[in-house]
């Protein structure tokens, strides 16, 4: 690599529900969860993989809104916080603001909306890793799946996504390699790319 090019950082979508596992556990006034420990590397900017890049929409964060007030946050607690998160993609690496998704390109036969949405949102956004806890709710027709109920990958025209259990992605981003399992070797984030 020249050294004029700067490294393009490790892009990753953090589905709903990690974000919501670690802000109850942090209400909760629990520490060290795995997705404690995700959504903290990932309002750093950095992980294991070097700098890294949230993606995430403008429909993710007013669901995410919607779900927080649900789930006993005060309205303005729940605007903070997705305006926190909102800020954490714009100041990036990259500085990419939340992305707006217009339709999808319905590749991804899911059964909900709201999880086909995230899955459009982290290929459109480019993203490497796509973080859930609903793993089973994000393998299709044409997913590969590598370690059942942990890691699977999605393939579409130029672009790889891995689908990860947060207990199974923050070993990757404490370490800066995926093991996607089943050959039994490791492979850095520049094999995936």
């Amino acid at each position: 690599m020249s050294p004029d090019i700067e490294p393009q950082p490790f892009r990753i979508c953090l589905d709903l529900n990690i974000w919501c596992a670690a802000l109850l556990s942090d209400a909760a006034g629990r520490q060290g969860s795995a997705t404690q420990e995700l959504v903290a590397q990932v309002r750093r900017g950095v992980t294991g993989f070097g700098p890294t890049q949230l993606v995430i929409s403008w429909g993710m964060l007013s669901r995410l809104g919607v779900v927080l007030e649900r789930l006993g946050f005060s309205r303005a607690a729940a605007e903070t916080i997705t305006a926190g998160i909102a800020l954490v993609a714009q100041v990036g690496p990259v500085e990419l603001s939340p992305l707006v998704i217009l339709g999808g390109t319905g590749l991804a036969p899911l059964r909900d909306v709201e999880d086909l949405h995230v899955l459009e949102v982290a290929f459109t956004g480019r993203a490497q890793l796509l973080v859930t806890a609903n793993f089973q709710d994000f393998v299709s027709y044409g997913t590969l799946v590598h370690q059942p109920g942990k890691v699977a990958v999605q393939q579409r025209v130029r672009h790889e996504l891995i689908i990860a259990h947060p207990h199974v992605a923050v070993e990757w981003a404490r370490t800066g390699e995926i093991e996607l399992g089943g050959s039994g070797s490791a492979g850095r984030v520049d094999s995936i790319r």
